[in-house]
């Protein structure tokens, strides 16, 4: 078979339309989910999340969150201890929101023990959040567990 101007032109579309087709699939076999349910109410009220982020600021070296061995142990300065007894701690994975894992515990004494048979490997932003005299307060701390 000779391979003239007009077959090579016809080749050329089909395997175009053969590569859109292939990329439609794979696009529409992919998660296209938002970051959070509540995306766009989120959005309206980001001014109130920068005040509660300016306002936990003095905060951020407060709290720390460590792996050791299969648990992963989130611990508070005595300030943090005396201003709150209900600590939210909300382990919030960026890559499929599937796998976030949020807690709510009474502060009885320093830290929190959460076991990693409730996470999976990979990377987290862990949001600890408390309210003290009606006002809330919220610190981000990436994290990972492997």
């Amino acid at each position: 078979m000779k391979l003239n101007w007009g077959n090579s032109i016809f080749l050329f579309l089909i395997i175009f339309v053969a590569l859109g087709i292939s990329f439609m699939i794979f696009s529409f076999s992919k998660s296209n989910d938002l970051v959070t349910a509540d995306y766009y109410q989120q959005g309206a009220d980001y001014t109130h999340q920068m005040e509660i982020t300016d306002r936990s600021a003095i905060f951020k070296d407060s709290i720390q969150v460590v792996n050791q061995d299969a648990n992963v142990i989130v611990r508070f300065a005595p300030a943090i201890h005396q201003m709150t007894d209900t600590i939210l701690v909300f382990f919030y994975r960026p890559s499929d929101k599937r796998l976030d894992y949020n807690i709510r515990r009474r502060l009885t004494s320093d830290s929190i023990i959460i076991s990693k048979d409730s996470l999976f490997n990979g990377r987290y932003l862990v949001k600890i959040g408390w309210i003290d005299n009606l006002k809330s307060y919220q610190i981000e701390k990436e994290f990972f567990i492997e």
